[in-house]
C-alpha cells in the first residue's frame, strides 16, 4: 500500500540470550516464521515454530518435554497417542530396518538381512555378495510367496514406471 512499509521480524537470539544469562533457566515461544530461501515443494515457505531456550538441561529433558507438549496438544484435539514415550532409533538403525531415514512404521513393513539363507543360494549374484562380505537384505511380502517369474515381471515393470530400476 502506498505509504506504508512492511517488515519481517528478526530473531530475538539475543534477547534471549540475556535472559539465559540473568538466570532464566527456560524461555518458550511460539512464533510466526517466513523462509528467506527459494521455495522448494518439499517445505513451507510460511509456518509456526515453537522455540525453545533452556538451560542446563540434555536431550532426553528436550524430548520429554516436546512428547509431554504434544500430548497435550493432541488431546485438545480430541484425540490419543497410543505410544509413549515414542519410539526412537538411531540413524543407523532406521536406514537397516526401513532403508530411509524417516520411517514410516504404521505398517511393519521392514527390510531383514536373509544373507545367512542365501550363502549356498545357486543365485550367483546372492552368494558371491555374501562371500564378499556383503549382505543381501529383502521384504517381506506375506501371502506373496508363491509369485511367478512373470509376475515378478509384471511387478518390476510396475516399479519402473515410478522411476525405479528394478525389483
Amino acid at each position: 500500500y502506498p505509504g506504508e512499509f512492511y517488515a519481517l521480524p528478526q530473531s530475538p537470539q539475543q534477547l534471549k540470550q540475556l535472559l539465559m544469562v540473568s538466570g532464566m533457566d527456560r524461555y518458550y515461544q511460539i512464533a510466526r516464521c517466513f523462509r528467506d530461501e527459494d521455495q522448494r515443494s518439499d517445505r513451507q515457505a510460511e509456518f509456526t515454530q515453537l522455540d525453545l531456550e533452556m538451560s542446563f538441561v540434555d536431550m532426553e529433558d528436550i524430548l520429554k518435554l516436546t512428547e509431554e507438549l504434544f500430548h497435550e496438544l493432541i488431546a485438545v484435539a480430541g484425540l490419543k497417542v497410543q505410544t509413549s514415550p515414542f519410539p526412537r532409533m538411531t540413524y543407523d538403525e532406521s536406514m537397516r530396518r526401513f532403508g530411509n531415514d524417516k520411517p514410516d512404521m504404521r505398517f511393519g513393513v521392514e527390510i531383514a538381512d536373509v544373507s545367512h539363507l542365501v550363502k549356498q543360494s545357486e543365485f550367483g549374484v546372492f552368494r558371491s555378495a555374501v562371500e564378499s562380505g556383503g549382505v543381501v537384505r529383502a521384504i517381506g511380502v506375506p501371502g506373496k510367496g508363491d509369485i511367478t517369474r512373470s509376475g515378478a515381471d509384471e511387478l518390476t515393470e510396475f516399479a519402473r514406471q515410478f522411476g525405479a530400476k528394478g525389483l
